[in-house]
């Protein structure tokens, strides 16, 4: 029996060691997860667009600003949590930056907020740097029940020292402090205080068999001869202990700070944008994927009942731009990553006159339907494709941006040619 449970516990401590050396070989990891969320998330739910970046380089306690619009799914899947309660977050690495201030539709958005679906919403994000490096920023919308949905991302270079950070701020009593250290004592005390309890309890019971012993003895129903009186007794005097220090620093934290004012719960409502309704209607009468090319083809009929003519000049979904270079150009800074080199294919590619219904091929081809993982689609229940086409009008330049959602079908037609590698 006993060299049974040698073998066991040798067995537990190799298995402990080999992750630990796994985990000591692993590199830096240079991607984010975005990827990895279901397609159908990306491309139905929330689609990000008219994304800036005010800088891609700055200093530790320079601030950056993340602007745009992101546009609420009207097909919403129904097999998703609607966005009733939402936060406007940001995507980085680890609390490398410092969120100063937010707003949608230029309500503050410290807190939770529900959205409208089929609207549009302005978000600003202004963000400090904290520690230096090369970060991965995205916008980021928190659903409730749903999860994250992340936007567009783009590299920031923050230079600089960590120890000269500081995040200065004056309360309402006219108190200037320093949020990155302020009571930082009182913090390790504590963290202190309680290590040092945990630590006794521990010792107390590792001077016992340890896990293999006690889990055999149990499995052969002599559990209860494991816990003594001194047990019990020792157990009852760390309970009183701990509830003891709790009551005892409340106290003394009551004397500290009388005036104190607890965390916030409430719901901010905020504005959507009140653009003129686009007078673009859109009809997706077919949607194909075809795998060998990595190419969606969509065959849309086009009414125009505005007053001048309109070409289509951008398809944008799950942060992926396809643009028709003849009617848009991107904008400068705009990470190339999320632009498809390809571009956008629209046949025929001429404008559809007011009054006018025309119909429409459109063709989006780029490898990113596979690095970004957007193909699963074609795996889902209910595999559809979502996004947002956006009409520029000949004269005026105006753009509407049209949602269109429609159910794609897999198929092997198509060649590889034509496709960036």
């Amino acid at each position: 029996m006993r060299s049974r449970l040698r073998c066991r516990t040798l067995a537990v401590y190799l298995l402990a060691a080999a992750l630990a050396a796994c985990a000591g070989l692993a590199g830096d990891v240079h991607a984010h997860g975005e990827a990895a969320q279901e397609a159908f998330l990306r491309m139905s739910t929330i689609q990000w667009y008219d994304t800036r970046w005010s800088a891609s380089e700055v200093n530790v306690n320079d601030e950056i600003v993340v602007t745009g619009r992101f546009h609420v799914a009207r097909y919403w899947p129904f097999n998703v949590p609607k966005p009733e309660m939402t936060f406007l977050n940001v995507g980085v690495p680890g609390p490398v930056f410092v969120r100063v201030a937010s707003d949608i539709g230029g309500v503050n958005a410290a807190a939770s907020m529900p959205l409208e679906l089929g609207h549009d919403y302005e978000y600003r994000l202004v963000l400090r740097a904290r520690k230096p490096g090369r970060y991965h920023v995205h916008p980021m919308l928190d659903i409730r029940d749903a999860g994250p949905i992340v936007g567009p991302g783009s590299w920031v270079t923050v230079n600089g020292s960590f120890a000269t950070f500081t995040d200065p701020i004056t309360t309402s009593g006219g108190v200037t402090v320093d949020l990155e250290r302020y009571g930082l004592g009182w913090v390790v005390g504590w963290h202190v205080v309680w290590l040092v309890l945990a630590l006794l309890w521990l010792v107390y019971w590792l001077r016992k068999p340890l896990l293999i012993p006690r889990y055999e003895a149990v499995v052969q129903g002599e559990g209860e001869a494991l816990i003594t009186p001194t047990d019990r007794v020792m157990g009852g005097v760390m309970l009183a202990a701990a509830s003891v220090i709790a009551l005892v620093a409340t106290g003394m934290a009551s004397v500290r700070y009388p005036v104190t004012i607890p965390l916030q719960s409430n719901q901010a409502y905020p504005r959507s944008l009140r653009d003129t309704l686009p007078t673009v209607n859109v009809a997706v009468t077919r949607a194909e994927y075809q795998i060998p090319g990595r190419t969606v083809r969509m065959w849309l009929t086009v009414t125009n009942s505005g007053a001048e003519p309109v070409r289509l000049g951008e398809f944008t979904t799950a942060n992926i731009r396809f643009l028709n270079r003849q009617v848009v150009q991107p904008e400068s800074g705009y990470p190339d990553d999320l632009l498809a080199p390809a571009g956008l294919e629209v046949i025929p590619d001429v404008a559809v006159e007011p009054g006018q219904t025309r119909d429409l091929e459109v063709v989006a081809t780029s490898v990113a339907w596979e690095t970004e993982r957007l193909a699963l689609l074609i795996k889902d229940p209910t595999s559809r494709i979502g996004g947002l086409l956006m009409f520029f009008g000949s004269q005026s330049n105006r753009r509407q941006v049209v949602e269109v959602s429609s159910p794609v079908i897999p198929t092997f037609r198509g060649e590889l040619t034509g496709v960036e590698s």
